[in-house]
């Protein structure tokens, strides 16, 4: 029990130790909030789409396009968003908080911080299924946030701006790529695979050291209830339902693994930019974000230890 508890820690301890160093280029004035925007962005356009690229391309996504799965995380994501909009509603009169506390509830950080874990845990060459679950859920993501602040602000989601949103988001792009060539039968060469291999390998230390520099621990202001109802909904509820069915529903070991951090890892960073972008919270969304990054780093160990001490992966 105690190795399982080990492996599981170790598993998350990097993801830890980047959101640290990325808390003292803050404390040391290296970043600031304006170049950690900056090189965020950066990141995400010219980083993010090799990521996507490297986990799927030459796997044998074939078989582990599990259709099951897949339309369970996908209707697993949806419930998410519908009964946090029907609870957050009945709770919060305020439609000013009710989109960041919506999309807190539903929208996860999983490339950034699912991936790299699942490295850690399980290996590069056996992540196929959560890479391929980030390809559908993505644009779930998307066009569920756009929703719901339009809606909160009054206005109407507009379909062909969602959807070309969708089509160009660099995650969704780099799948599709990957997708594309092997369908094709493309075969890289290898000086150019060698290098679309160390942009991946490098994506995700420097997303996470770039998010601990973002969390800006002197700008948080108390909003106890709206941040302890959103962080256990987010940490808690939604992880405990969310992996009783996929165990429920038969998968395991990188299956269920994909659907662990899939509902597990904490609020997205792009959920604070959405909020402030598009008329709802951003302050209370980059509180939301700050919290549940740093318990998760707690959190996610212990969902990962019960499912290793189960035998489940």
């Amino acid at each position: 029990m105690l190795q399982n508890f080990l492996i599981c820690v170790n598993a998350v301890i990097p993801t830890a130790i980047y959101l640290v160093i990325g808390m003292v280029l803050r404390a040391s004035k290296v970043l600031g909030d304006r170049s950690v925007k900056k090189f965020t962005h950066v990141i995400f356009v010219a980083l993010y789409p090799f990521l996507m690229f490297d986990n799927l391309y030459n796997r044998d996504i074939e078989s582990n396009l599990n259709p099951t799965l897949i339309i369970y995380a996908m209707g697993f994501t949806t419930m998410q968003l519908i009964i946090s909009w029907i609870v957050v509603c009945k709770i919060e009169p305020d439609n000013y908080h009710r989109g960041a506390m919506i999309q807190a509830m539903f929208r996860s950080n999983y490339v950034l911080m699912g991936i790299p874990i699942a490295i850690n845990l399980i290996g590069k060459e056996n992540i196929a299924p959560i890479a391929v679950v980030l390809l559908f859920i993505v644009p779930i993501y998307n066009a569920g946030s756009v929703i719901i602040f339009e809606e909160f602000r009054g206005g109407r989601a507009n379909f062909k701006s969602m959807l070309l949103h969708i089509l160009t988001n660099p995650i969704i792009e780099g799948g599709l790529v990957a997708v594309l060539f092997m369908l094709l039968g493309i075969e890289l060469p290898e000086v150019i695979r060698g290098t679309v291999t160390t942009l991946s390998d490098c994506t995700s230390p420097i997303a996470l050291m770039l998010l601990g520099a973002g969390l800006n621990f002197g700008a948080f202001k108390s909003d106890r209830f709206r941040i302890a109802f959103c962080t256990i909904g987010k940490l808690v509820v939604f992880p405990a339902i969310g992996i009783l069915g996929g165990v429920l529903l038969g998968f395991r070991d990188s299956e269920l693994l994909a659907v662990t951090l899939m509902t597990s890892t904490p609020v997205a960073l792009a959920s604070y930019a959405m909020a402030s972008s598009m008329g709802g919270n951003g302050r209370l969304a980059g509180e939301l974000v700050l919290i549940t990054t740093t318990l998760a780093c707690f959190t996610i160990p212990i969902w990962l230890f019960i499912l290793k001490t189960a035998g489940m992966f």
